[in-house]
């Protein structure tokens, strides 16, 4: 929308000029285009009736003379406050008088106050144009700070996903490709090495369970769905095996053990007796695993087969994505911790395990299939929900 002034103050500009200022001065300090200053002063010339817009110049020789003493007085009123503000920084640094200029910029016309404080246009321009220059590199390096320190408190595992996450959290409002293109100026990278080893033995002849869960990992239950599986971590020239047992509702890794032998007792049998002390189960809870020997032995058979509320759901033949939670988990906790340590003994294996475990993964991991909260936020969360239904 066109900005529209009123006669007084187009006779106050004209005044001006007829006092000997040049338009592109009174343009520039009162923010005006000095084309349209000109303007005025024609039409004022030509002794037309009106101005093109509001207002009427019809005014007598005595009208006239009136304008033109307010006019003045203005200018010397403006003059007079700039240096009754300004005046004490005309023999101080030229820094101390473009900030004075920058604080009172809304106030003064910038051209007036160069005028009156005796410094160029182009100096205070130039100045701000390197304050503002500082001021975007000190906010891009308080930022790239910000990004290192989520990164080593992620162990050095987050992307920019995770990390611009965690950046909205505590305020910083920006697109995840940025914060991708400051890591990557910075080769700030998560560094995973890939390895696979098959742990499922399936030749056996033992029974085996329908795929009852059919991929169906979307559970808003806590206690209703468990995955479970069975890994290698090497220490020295020999193996040990994790086995873990994990909620659906929460992806929280609810039981585990760390075990010398694959035996049913130190692997299944004793993560499910951790997790069971840890949490309960539901009606209708399905436990799901590989078909390893281990998940499919008549011990274990028996021991599940004694509780009503057990349903048992074993993945396809040769289908890892039938388990792809638990499966997921082992790639996770192998890239960021397992191949990036030489473990030297059990117990240091076990170390390491637990602390990734209990006070990492669960507690303080965002995962992206929780929409971003912790295994601990999310229990928190489904305990509130339910309780509240309740």
């Amino acid at each position: 929308m066109a900005k529209h002034y009123e006669t007084e103050f187009k006779l106050m500009i004209v005044n001006l000029l007829k006092s000997g200022q040049s338009a592109k001065q009174v343009s520039e300090d009162y923010g005006l285009n000095d084309s349209m200053i000109r303007r005025w002063r024609r039409e004022t010339l030509s002794n037309k009736e009106s101005f093109t817009g509001k207002g009427n110049i019809s005014l007598s020789p005595e009208q006239q003379e009136i304008s033109q003493l307010r006019a003045e007085l203005k200018e010397t009123r403006l003059e007079r406050d700039i240096f009754k503000k300004g005046g004490q920084h005309l023999l101080q640094e030229r820094q101390l008088i473009y900030n004075f200029m920058d604080k009172h910029k809304k106030i003064y016309p910038v051209g007036k106050m160069c005028k009156h404080l005796k410094v160029s246009r182009n100096s205070y321009y130039h100045w701000k144009s390197i304050k503002l220059t500082k001021k975007k590199y000190s906010r891009k390096a308080i930022l790239v700070n910000e990004i290192k320190k989520i990164f080593k408190d992620s162990r050095q595992t987050y992307g920019s996903p995770r990390i611009q996450v965690e950046l909205e959290k505590i305020g910083y409002k920006i697109s995840r490709t940025y914060v991708g293109k400051l890591m990557k100026a910075e080769n700030i990278r998560f560094k995973p090495k890939k390895r696979f080893i098959n742990t499922t033995y399936s030749k056996h002849g033992y029974k085996i369970e329908k795929n009852t869960l059919d991929r169906q990992f979307k559970v808003e239950q806590l206690g209703k769905v468990w995955v479970s599986d069975i890994t290698y971590i090497r220490v020295n020239d020999k193996w040990i095996y994790l086995t873990t047992m994990i909620d659906l509702a929460d992806r929280q890794v609810v039981g585990w053990s760390l075990s010398k032998d694959m035996t049913y007792e130190n692997t299944v049998l004793k993560a499910w007796n951790i997790a069971r002390k840890r949490r309960q189960i539901i009606d209708g809870f399905i436990l799901h695993s590989d078909r390893g020997v281990q998940y499919a032995c008549n011990k274990i058979r028996d021991i599940f087969m004694d509780n009503d509320k057990i349903n048992r759901s074993m993945s396809r033949k040769g289908n890892c994505w039938d388990n792809a939670v638990a499966e997921s988990f082992f790639k996770t906790i192998k890239s960021e911790m397992i191949y990036r340590n030489k473990f030297k003994s059990f117990t240091h294996a076990y170390n390491h395990v637990y602390d990734y475990i209990e006070n990492w993964y669960n507690v303080k991991r965002i995962h992206s299939s929780l929409g971003y909260k912790t295994p601990l936020e999310k229990e928190i969360e489904l305990r509130a929900y339910y309780k509240l239904a309740a």
